[in-house]
C-alpha cells in the first residue's frame, strides 16, 4: 500500500499530539516575549518639574494659570506620574496667595506628587547651613498642609541648583537633617538647560514673535534629545545597560506648550513613565555619590566620582545649548 493510505499507530498517534502540543507551547512562549516586550518599555525614566507654582517671565496670573493648566493636562493624558518640587516663597504674590496654593491643589488633583524644593530658592554654596536648614522647614508649611489632607507627606527634597554642598562636612550634616525630617534626597540623571530655552521662548512671546518662538521651542526638543543620548551613553558606559533616568525640568511656558511633543519624543526614544520612587528602586541609585563641589552636576557624573571618576572631565563633555539661544538669553544680537 501507498504511505498515504497507512493509518498512524497508537503510538505515534500519541508522538503526533504531543509535537503538535510542543509546537502550541513554543508558539505561545513566543507569543508571551512578544507580548512582554511590548509591554515593557526598554527603558523609563521619571520626570521631575522644579520651581512650583511657575516660572511666568512676566506671564499674568490667568496666563500661568492656563499654562499650568496645560501642562498638567499632557501630564495626566500620557499617565506620566510626575512630581513638582516647590518654592514656597513663589506663593507671596500680593492678593494672589490662594490662587498660587491653589496652582499647587491642581498638580495633587491631577494625580501628581509635591515635593520640598526650598524656600528662597537659596543656594547652598554661599548660605550658612542652619539658614539653609531653616529654608527647607519654612518651604514645606502650604505643601505639607495640602498632602496632609491626602494623607500623605512631602518626602523628596530638590537641592536648588542642584547644590548639594561645599564641603564633604556640609553635605552630610545637611542630608542627616533631611534624614531627621523624613526627607530623601531627589537626585537627577538628565538636565537640558530647559530654563535657558524657556527665557528666550517666553521673550519672543511677549514680543509677539511667534515665528522665533517656535524656534526656540524646536532648538529646546532638539537639545533634550542631545542631552538625553549624552547621559544614556553615560549610563551605559558605568553599567552596561540603560538605568532608569530621571529628567529635571522646570515648571514654564516652554514645558507646557512642548510637553506633549517631549512624551512623544522620549517615547520613540523607546521610554515608558515611571515615577520617582519606581526608579529609585533600581540598584544603580544605591552608587556611592562621590562628588563634592560648587556645581550641580548629574547623579551620573557623582557616581562616576564614586568609582575615582574625573567629574570635570564628564561636564566637559557635555553638549552647551546652541549659541544663539545663549544670545537671546543674554540680549545680545
Amino acid at each position: 500500500m501507498s504511505g498515504s493510505n497507512v493509518l498512524p499507530s497508537a503510538a505515534g498517534g500519541r508522538a503526533m499530539r504531543a509535537g503538535m502540543l510542543v509546537a502550541a507551547l513554543a508558539t505561545l512562549a513566543c507569543a508571551w516575549t512578544v507580548a512582554s516586550s511590548l509591554a515593557a518599555p526598554a527603558r523609563t525614566i521619571a520626570i521631575t518639574v522644579d520651581d512650583l507654582p511657575f516660572v511666568g517671565y512676566g506671564l499674568a496670573l490667568t496666563g500661568i494659570q492656563e499654562e499650568t493648566a496645560k501642562l498638567l493636562s499632557a501630564l495626566k493624558r500620557n499617565r506620566v506620574p510626575a512630581i513638582g518640587f516647590v518654592n514656597e516663597d513663589k506663593l507671596e504674590v500680593e492678593g494672589q496667595f490662594e490662587a498660587q496654593v491653589a496652582l499647587l491643589q491642581a498638580w495633587l488633583d491631577a494625580g501628581m506628587e509635591l515635593g520640598n524644593h526650598g524656600y528662597g530658592h537659596i543656594d547652598f554654596n554661599s548660605t550658612p547651613r542652619e539658614r539653609y536648614e531653616e529654608a527647607v522647614l519654612k518651604g514645606e508649611v502650604a505643601t505639607r498642609r495640602l498632602l496632609a489632607r491626602r494623607g500623605a507627606r512631602p518626602r523628596y527634597y530638590r537641592h536648588p541648583f542642584t547644590h548639594t554642598g561645599p564641603t564633604r562636612e556640609a553635605k552630610a550634616a545637611f542630608e542627616a537633617f533631611l534624614g531627621a525630617h523624613d526627607y530623601a534626597v531627589a537626585p537627577f540623571t538628565v538636565e537640558d538647560a530647559d530654563y535657558l530655552f524657556a527665557k528666550a521662548y517666553s521673550d519672543a512671546r511677549r514680543a509677539g514673535n511667534a515665528a522665533l518662538a517656535e524656534k526656540v521651542r524646536t532648538a529646546y526638543l532638539d537639545h533634550q534629545d542631545t542631552m538625553l543620548a549624552f547621559f544614556e551613553a553615560e549610563s551605559r558606559d558605568l553599567f552596561a545597560r540603560d538605568v532608569p533616568q530621571i529628567l529635571l525640568i522646570h515648571a514654564n511656558e516652554l514645558n507646557a506648550g512642548a510637553m506633549e511633543e517631549v512624551l512623544a519624543r522620549l517615547r520613540k526614544r523607546g521610554y515608558g513613565f515611571v515615577s520617582l520612587d519606581e526608579a529609585l528602586r533600581d540598584e544603580s541609585y544605591r552608587s556611592p555619590d562621590g562628588y563634592v563641589g560648587k556645581v550641580g552636576p548629574s547623579w551620573l557624573h557623582r557616581w562616576r566620582a564614586g568609582r575615582g571618576g574625573d567629574v570635570q572631565s564628564a561636564l566637559r563633555r557635555e553638549p552647551d545649548p546652541p549659541p544663539w539661544v545663549m544670545r537671546l538669553v543674554q540680549g545680545v544680537p
